[in-house]
């Protein structure tokens, strides 16, 4: 029969081409920085090596820029091309109308579309990456939640926490060798990029003389 036929020459090696799986990428050895686990980036410095954190390094440099942009002039916002509706809650409506000026100095633009609604009709630049309407809702939840006659201040450190924890780098997240570059030269910039805002440290240094020791070299 014509099917068993076909079978058959689909399995003869005779005259068959060879398939081959592509081969990986070679591991650029030049380099002096590599990502591990899609989460930590191991770079070389004069005298031994560093670990970072990616998202708790990325957070802290965030965090840094927010903060100045804030206190200085607020946030630059760009409208939304398209709008976008949330339902609010009268905790929430009380929340945004005791904490406009502080939604206004985030870039955030809040305006009633229909009854027991809002529309996010501008968002900061900086978070760009963050879903408008969750970012919203969960700094709304923050407000509502906050202690009765919390310092200013300490208010808008809690928010500037949470957009830089939501905006940054997420552990898992596959870089490219541009965006490691990036984040390490940011990394030399900051003024303070030793800690996340939560605390954590953010970079882990080895020297030669450690890695030695752990060798039995010395």
């Amino acid at each position: 029969p014509v099917h068993k036929q076909q079978q058959m020459d689909f399995r003869s090696s005779a005259g068959a081409k060879k398939h081959h799986l592509p081969s990986p990428e070679p591991v650029r050895y030049g380099r002096k920085f590599i990502q591990i686990h899609d989460s930590f980036i191991v770079a070389q410095t004069e005298d031994g090596f560093l670990i970072v954190d990616q998202h708790a390094l990325h957070e802290s440099i965030i965090y840094e820029d927010l903060c100045k942009r804030v206190r200085q002039s607020g946030l630059q916002s760009q409208k939304l091309l398209i709008p976008e509706s949330f339902e609010v809650s009268l905790s929430w409506s009380d929340a945004i109308a005791a904490n406009a000026e502080l939604i206004e100095k985030l870039g955030i633009e809040l305006v009633p579309s229909a009854p027991g609604v809002m529309a996010v009709q501008a968002f900061p630049t900086l978070l760009s990456d963050v879903p408008p309407v969750d970012f919203v809702q969960d700094l709304l939840d923050l407000l509502d939640r906050a202690e009765v006659g919390i310092d200013a201040e300490r208010l808008l450190d809690d928010v500037l926490n949470m957009a830089a924890c939501k905006a940054a780098i997420k552990a898992g997240q596959k870089l490219t060798d541009t965006e490691i570059e990036q984040l390490l030269a940011d990394r030399q910039k900051a003024e303070s990029a030793t800690r996340c805002p939560h605390g954590r440290p953010t970079t882990i240094t080895f020297s030669i003389a450690e890695l030695e020791k752990q060798f039995k070299r010395t």
